[in-house]
């Protein structure tokens, strides 16, 4: 059985496209699974139970300041 040129194009022609659209699949199902995973992470963060309070009048007073201020590295 040979294949002639036109069975062979289209072998490669449908190879390459099905290969592009597996890539893509996978290209967005894990951005997807990314952005599951922070929005997770910042529900974690968001639900945790508050701390209690230190014992250490210096720590709390620190605590309060930054409270005030706003924490490092967050947007406001």
């Amino acid at each position: 059985m040979e294949l002639e040129t036109s069975s062979i194009v289209l072998l490669a022609v449908s190879t390459a496209v099905s290969f592009g659209l597996g890539r893509t699949f996978m290209h967005f199902r894990r951005k997807k699974q990314k952005e599951e995973a922070q929005e997770r992470e910042a529900r974690a963060l968001r639900d945790r139970p508050v701390e209690p309070e230190s014992k250490n009048k210096s720590k709390r007073k620190r605590q309060l300041q930054q409270i005030e201020k706003g924490l490092p590295g967050q947007k406001r």
